[in-house]
């Protein structure tokens, strides 16, 4: 595995954290020198230990995060990118990929019970025993439980909808990393998602081939009476039942051959492009329900007359153009795919799975992204908030959820086989 580039996870917005920041070069240089053993109990003394650390300038630079007016927010910035950095250090070697799990460990043994020592230290601990409960450490830990699993859990299979979030790449940016992330931190995810990616569309490929062999064995059999040698059982490279895989692929296959081999998709594009919005709110609808099987048109297309008429009304008299085409198919996906955390009804997502399938939402989602590439983020960005809210949920729980992200793998590898599209 390679690492990779910044535009691998898409564009990552980076914020400059104008503070003291020896004590993150102080450690950036321990661990470029230093082995994993020895950075991780520098960590371990600054933070559970701090009055015995051994460098009394390292203790003034912890002086100078926390009397800082921001204090919170560097502190923060410090843990958040120390940790990153010693994950990118270490997680390509086998001998030190444990460390990633340790070195987030040091802020759960970190003790304030002791009130003798400095009023700094005090609050720098109390800084570190906080940064346990930020959304910045949850990513951190899903990284590790992905890198290292046997150190997270000692289940032997995934038992929690959080234990399976490696086998999702799409997911990564918005579940991994967060605007102050570190550039090694950022190279790595980038490598380690490419390296996902292409490890599944090679599980994929071998999984086609090998159907094919087999479906071409059973015609030889017809014709002849020598029989020939048989075909290594076909693996199946998702979560999905044979059947479910079978019709999945099936199904992305013909939609991409149709939308971007035989170039529908910019024939699309080429009919909206005079349209008033009024007009193209009634023409999204037919695109939509176009390529969903008849059976489960008519819920959908109760669904979509219900809500796309009223999207951005003050639009309505003016020439669809890009913008506007974004802003209606994110409202779109805003009514699909709402953020549990911030709405009481998102069970409307788990409704409209229900009446759907997995596979017909997921030909759904993938035919907005046919209309503006654009989109693909809205549809990750809006599933990792899925992910995020359900990830401590059982696998039993969360099987309808599993269903709609192995879909989305699925179809995001033929797409991508196809064109430069997810």
């Amino acid at each position: 595995m390679t690492q990779g580039a910044f535009d691998t996870l898409g564009a990552i917005d980076k914020e400059t954290v104008k503070v003291d920041d020896s004590l993150y070069q102080y450690f950036l240089k321990a661990i470029a020198s230093e082995s994993s053993s020895e950075v991780l109990e520098k960590v371990r003394l600054l933070l559970v230990e701090t009055p015995n650390y051994p460098v009394p300038e390292v203790q003034e630079m912890v002086k100078n995060l926390v009397y800082s007016p921001t204090a919170k927010i560097n502190c923060l910035s410090f843990f958040n990118r120390i940790c990153q950095a010693c994950i990118a250090a270490w997680v390509f070697q086998e001998e030190t990929k444990t460390a990633t799990f340790q070195v987030l460990n040091c802020f759960k043994t970190i003790d304030i019970s002791v009130t003798t020592q400095e009023k700094f230290i005090t609050r720098w601990q109390q800084e570190g025993q906080a940064f346990c409960q930020t959304s910045e450490y949850s990513k951190l830990q899903r990284l590790t439980r992905i890198v290292t699993p046997r150190f997270v859990s000692d289940a032997p299979k995934p038992h929690v909808l959080g234990d399976v979030l490696g086998r999702y790449p799409f997911l990564y940016k918005d579940c991994l990393v967060n605007h102050e992330s570190v550039e090694e931190y950022i190279n790595f995810l980038a490598g380690f998602k490419r390296h996902q990616q292409t490890s599944f569309q090679q599980k994929l490929n071998k999984t086609i081939i090998l159907q094919k062999q087999k479906i071409e064995v059973a015609r030889l059999r017809t014709l002849t009476t020598k029989v020939p040698q048989p075909v290594e059982m076909v693996p199946n490279p998702t979560l999905l039942n044979y059947q479910g895989f079978n019709t999945a692929k099936e199904t992305f296959t013909q939609l991409t051959k149709i939308y971007i081999k035989k170039k529908k998709g910019i024939q699309c594009l080429k009919e909206i492009k005079s349209l008033p919005f009024k007009d193209f709110k009634l023409w999204l609808i037919n695109y939509l329900l176009e390529d969903i099987q008849e059976d489960y048109q008519r819920h959908l297309q109760q669904y979509l007359q219900k809500d796309i008429p009223q999207i951005l009304n003050h639009y309505d008299q003016q020439p669809i153009n890009e913008f506007i085409l974004l802003r209606s198919c994110n409202e779109l996906l805003n009514k699909l795919i709402l953020n549990p955390k911030q709405l009481s009804n998102h069970l409307s997502f788990i409704n409209i799975k229900k009446h759907l399938g997995a596979t017909q939402l997921t030909v759904l989602l993938l035919k907005l992204t046919f209309l503006n590439p654009q989109l693909k983020y809205s549809v990750r960005q809006r599933l990792a908030h899925l992910f995020d809210y359900y990830e401590s949920n059982s696998i039993e729980e969360s099987l309808w959820l599993i269903q709609v992200l192995e879909n989305c793998l699925l179809a995001f590898a033929i797409a991508q086989e196809n064109a430069t599209i997810m």
